[in-house]
């Protein structure tokens, strides 16, 4: 992985990354994305904490906003 820039995000396969997971933990700490790749497609990433704190609270929000928005559906569906 030392090979690609810290700025740009990292894809490496998982059987890799679990190998080399201090590397993987260590980049995501330095701000790099490093994400985990499948039979060439990925399936996930590993992300700055920050990030993922920041998707998290974006989730909530936008969940928040449905239930509010369709609050009479989601008590018709509950019936």
């Amino acid at each position: 992985m030392s090979a690609l820039r810290a700025d740009e995000p990292w894809e490496l396969p998982v059987s890799d990354a679990r190998e080399r997971l201090s590397e993987v933990v260590a980049a995501a700490e330095a701000g790099t994305v490093v994400h985990l790749t499948r039979h060439g497609r990925r399936v996930a990433a590993v992300v700055p904490e920050p990030m993922a704190e920041t998707a998290d609270s974006e989730v909530r929000a936008l969940s928040a906003r449905f239930a509010a928005k369709h609050r009479s559906l989601l008590d018709r569906l509950a019936e």
